[in-house]
């Protein structure tokens, strides 16, 4: 990662068309072969699988097939969204040994690794639930795993800067519920008021086929110069405050709104960054170009080059910066949309690292939603 004084890369198979082994042992081969004197330490696999057998059919083989490739432990995410063009694709995560010292903490299949400089410490990690009951049971399993893990750490919940938040069939329905209202229900009570003085993390929440809940985060505990705080989108209404006219659920039980900001400024030295959230074509709080792919593309970019505008670097920061997208995620609804909302990302960003995946969006009228980060120099 960029702060890690690191790097992010996407591993594609070389032969699209083989099978799912070979594709497999096609992206690990490649990841091998990288020698850039940085070390792999998180490892995301995204996934195209049939069912949840296959799904965890695939987890145990890679993780048989990484225990011969690597001796260190590694933290791993398995997320059920296909990607457009093959059967897998790999999200590698480095960082400088040089400069941090790093930890891993496990417990019982959530792991994270603790970066130590100095007096500052970051913790990067996931944690899962995957009980098939309901998503309600999940989150409130997955947010406890974080806890267990945060308080092994020694962090406190508002450290958290940016997380990710992976939902299986996430506008879907456990009885009368929404799945994404449950979720953000959960989410409401342990958060608490503990993000009252300086605003949410960044955060992603996005459907996948298979894995119950899966949370991935970034937080940050340090005694040096750090300084984090929440960008907005004046074009937007901020997702915390929506009201009810946008929540999914019975209308006599109690909505809370989804707990995130549209991006998070962090600073960390002399390395700046934004963190740009999932972000959709949605203007106020209501969607925009219901139907239509490609406006929903090109405004989905417009909301998201607002946060990194002039006028927002401005108030970030009494120095010029100049920022630069560093990578994106791509989730595209439907298969047969990819081809326009390609074209329309590369009409802005060109050549940009980017990795394009099948996941349902929170909303049944969106067909995009688009996530990353700006680099400010």
């Amino acid at each position: 990662m960029y702060f890690l004084n690191g790097d992010r890369i996407y591993i594609k198979p070389e032969e699209a068309c083989g099978t799912t082994d070979e594709q497999i042992d096609s992206c690990l081969y490649q990841l091998k072969q990288i020698n850039s004197g940085k070390k792999v330490f998180k490892l995301n696999f995204f996934i195209d699988v049939n069912s949840c057998g296959d799904y965890q059919e695939f987890k145990g083989n890679v993780k048989t097939k990484l225990a011969k490739t690597f001796d260190e432990e590694l933290v791993l995410s398995f997320i059920a969204q296909a990607p457009l063009t093959c059967k897998i694709i790999i999200e590698a995560f480095y960082y400088d040994p040089s400069l941090w010292k790093a930890q891993y903490i496990s417990l019982n299949g959530n792991s994270a690794a603790l970066f130590v400089n100095d007096s500052s410490q970051i913790l990067i990690g996931t944690v899962q639930s995957n009980s098939e009951e309901s998503c309600k049971v999940d989150s409130e399993n997955a947010f406890k795993n974080l806890s267990t893990i945060f308080t092994k750490a020694g962090f406190s919940v508002n450290s958290i800067v940016r997380q990710w938040n992976y939902l299986e069939d996430i506008v879907g329905f456990d009885g009368e519920e929404q799945r994404y209202q449950e979720f953000n229900d959960v989410r409401s009570i342990y958060y608490g008021d503990a993000f009252l003085e300086n605003g949410y993390p960044a955060a992603t929440g996005i459907g996948m086929s298979y894995g119950g809940v899966i949370i991935e985060f970034v937080a940050v505990n340090s005694e040096d110069y750090v300084l984090t705080k929440p960008v907005d989108n004046p074009g937007q209404i901020a997702a915390h405050v929506y009201s009810d006219k946008v929540l999914v659920g019975q209308e006599c039980v109690l909505k809370t709104t989804p707990k995130f900001e549209r991006a998070r400024f962090f600073q960390y030295d002399d390395k700046k960054l934004i963190f740009i959230s999932g972000t959709a074509s949605i203007t106020g709080e209501k969607t925009v170009g219901v139907g239509d792919p490609e406006l929903q593309t090109e405004v989905t970019i417009q909301n998201i080059q607002r946060l990194y505008s002039r006028e927002v670097l401005q108030g970030l920061s009494e120095n010029v910066l100049h920022p630069k997208y560093g990578h994106a995620r791509v989730y595209v609804k439907n298969r047969e949309d990819f081809k326009v909302i390609k074209g329309t990302f590369e009409k802005h960003y060109g050549n940009l690292p980017v990795v394009y995946i099948i996941a349902d969006i929170c909303r049944e009228d969106l067909l995009v939603e688009i996530e990353g980060k700006v680099i400010l120099e």
